[in-house]
């Protein structure tokens, strides 16, 4: 690379606000940490240094088998579960579709001082096999407050990047695969008249869902159910 260009280069990574900050953030205890999990040779490949400063454990090779180890017994069917749900859902999927899905819940695992702390694992496909199989995840652990009650109902969500949203796993209001859809396509900002064009229904039939949906959300308005989605999102 020509010596100029290189310098230009330096100059810029000078400038990251982590270099220019260190000595006023060394101090402060990171709230997570991440890993790198190759699904195909189930190992750890990489682990930052966060989860060590966490956790309380020396510098180590850190594999599954030690991770495993550091779940709550309590919350291990809980993680064998919601692990085989996902993949139930991923393996519906094909190729890139993969890369469009974050997963998200919770459980518990031990530091080094014996004592546990609650953690949102956030976990999505970063490298596809040839096959187009899930190949690699990048897994993000933040720490939560362990004194507040989890809701097992809501905690496992999967969040679609593409639509900005999570998928409604639970479907408590009992709404068809067509109302669903019509919710959406409400949400994108979409009238009673473009929806039906859309769908391909005509206005009378859409008048009739929305009516239905509002029914069964015991809602006032789309404006009062979106904000209960989101809030249960």
């Amino acid at each position: 690379m020509d010596n100029h260009f290189h310098k230009q280069w330096v100059d810029i990574l000078n400038k990251e606000n982590a270099k220019i900050s260190k000595e006023s953030t060394d101090s402060e205890t990171p709230n997570s940490y991440f890993f790198i999990f190759n699904n195909v040779d189930n190992s750890i490949e990489f682990i930052n240094s966060a989860f060590f400063t966490i956790t309380g454990y020396p510098k180590q090779e850190i594999d599954v088998a030690f991770f495993l180890g550091l779940v709550h017994p309590d919350d291990l069917d809980y993680f064998f579960q919601k692990e085989l749900q996902g993949q139930e859902f991923t393996n519906t999927l094909r190729h890139n579709e993969l890369y469009k899905y974050i997963f998200k819940y919770s459980y518990r695992i031990r530091k080094a001082d014996g004592s546990y702390i609650l953690i949102l694992q956030e976990y999505n496909a970063i490298e596809l096999t040839k096959e187009g199989y899930w190949n690699k995840s990048l897994v993000l652990h933040t720490i939560q407050d362990i004194t507040q009650p989890l809701c097992l109902e809501t905690d496992y969500r999967i969040f679609d990047k593409e639509k900005g949203e999570y998928l409604d796993l639970i479907n408590k209001y009992n709404l068809t695969s067509r109302e669903q859809e019509i919710i959406q396509l409400i949400k994108k900002g979409l009238t009673s008249k473009e929806i039906s064009n859309t769908l391909y229904l005509s206005p009378s039939t859409i008048q009739t869902h929305r009516k239905n949906i509002l029914n069964k959300t015991n809602s006032r308005s789309f404006i009062e159910l979106i904000k209960k989605l989101s809030t249960r999102d």
